[in-house]
This record gives C-alpha cells, sequence and structure tokens, in this order.
C-alpha cells in the first residue's frame, strides 16, 4: 500500500512519514480507520507510549493475504479522550482495555471499557511514567519477597 494514497485522500490532517502515518486530528482517527480497513484486515496491535504531558497512539494493522503492516500514529494529551475503533476492528476491544488498564487511556464509545488485567480496584495505571509504587503495591506483587 502506498502510503501518499492517505496524503492524497485525507490532505493535511495526515502526515505521510518513511514507514507510518502521522495522523495530525485525532478527531479525524475513524474517518482514517475505516478507510484503513478496505486493505486492511486486523488490528494487529495498540501500542502505547506515555510522554508527559502527552500519549502515543501506535495503532498497527496487519493484512492477511501478504503480511502487509500499516502503522498509524496518533498523540492525545494526558486526560483526553479518544474514540474507539472496536466496531471497525474487534480486535481493538481487547487492546485498547488493555491500553486503559495500564496506561488510563479512556477510549469513547468502547462496548466494554473496563480493567482486562488488574483488580478493578487496583490503584491507577501502573505503565504511566507518574505511577508511584507503593508498599501495598510492592506486596501485592511479591516485589518485596526476601529470597
Amino acid at each position: 500500500m502506498e502510503l501518499t494514497n492517505f496524503k492524497t485522500k485525507f490532505g493535511d490532517i495526515v502526515e505521510v512519514k518513511e514507514d507510518y502515518l502521522y495522523l495530525k486530528d485525532k478527531n479525524y482517527l475513524l474517518k482514517v480507520v475505516r478507510s484503513i480497513h478496505i486493505d486492511f484486515d486486523i488490528l494487529f496491535m495498540l501500542a502505547v507510549v506515555h510522554r508527559p504531558p502527552k500519549f502515543e497512539l501506535n495503532y498497527i494493522f496487519s493484512r492477511y493475504s501478504d503480511d502487509e503492516t500499516l502503522r498509524l500514529i496518533v498523540e492525545i494529551q494526558d486526560g483526553e479522550h479518544i474514540e474507539s475503533i472496536s466496531n471497525i476492528f474487534p480486535s481493538a476491544n481487547w487492546e485498547e482495555r488493555e491500553a486503559y488498564d495500564l496506561f488510563g487511556v479512556v477510549f469513547d464509545n468502547h462496548p466494554n471499557l473496563k480493567r482486562i488485567l488488574l483488580p478493578e480496584d487496583w490503584p491507577g495505571h501502573p505503565l504511566r511514567k507518574d505511577f508511584i509504587v507503593t508498599d501495598e503495591i510492592k506486596h501485592w506483587t511479591g516485589l518485596d519477597l526476601k529470597f
């Protein structure tokens, strides 16, 4: 897939880089993802990077026929919400839940946005750079064990 096709189709809202697309405005996420869905079968992975005060969301799409991948990067500010793409790519369901659980990224219109790995009463989101490991967490995780 030629990334330049996205520049032609979406103009200034996408920036075409060497090996990925950068979406400048999160409000166009669903429109761009619907276009990606024409050529790609699955959301292979959603990787989140916390770069305070922003989150970088890396959506990696894959095509079954030739294993080609496409990476779409979107940035949001800490505390901002972003639309769920799980109604377009069902595989986004658990990926978005994991991003919520570990980073606290909120996906609007997600069908079941709740923790997927940690208990519901877990304090905070452990992969955020500002997460503080308390004695209670050390005990719960076993980090306080002496061998």
